[in-house]
């Protein structure tokens, strides 16, 4: 398995953003660690550039696996509760967009929800964007 680290020791730049985008999308890797090793190796200002891009672009792709992958399989098996769980992600989907990023394994996994609930794609970048700005400053 690739470790996110040796990405980064061993790719610099290009390995710290594949790393931030891995772990901003399906793929558990350790976003902290990485993060800490590179504001070790590299300009600080560059680092955040490079995280947050990784971080947003691996968010935009769980929007659209989301979106194109799991809504029409969850429509067909049951509207009825789609349509409660919209109803609660448009209540809730702001707040729980803002600390997905801090949340373990399932954080990333509630942006794929949003896909598959067809959140207004704007309102979901500027969300995801403020989130993800919020929690990769060093």
């Amino acid at each position: 398995m690739v470790e996110p680290i040796s990405l980064i020791a061993e790719f610099g730049l290009i390995g710290l953003f594949f790393t931030t985008f891995l772990s901003s999308s399906i793929v558990p890797f350790p976003l902290d660690p990485a993060i800490i090793l590179a504001l070790t190796i590299f300009n600080p200002v560059l680092v955040f550039i490079i995280s947050l891009a990784g971080s947003i672009l691996g968010g935009i792709t769980n929007y659209y696996i989301g979106l194109k992958g799991l809504h029409n399989f969850l429509v067909k098996r049951s509207p009825e509760k789609e349509q409660k769980a919209q109803k609660l992600f448009r209540k809730w989907g702001t707040t729980i967009l803002l600390i997905a990023p801090w949340v373990p394994f399932f954080g990333d996994p509630l942006l794929i929800i949003a896909g598959v609930l067809r959140m207004d794609f704007r309102k979901f970048l500027l969300i995801t964007v403020i989130a993800k700005i919020i929690r990769t400053l060093p």
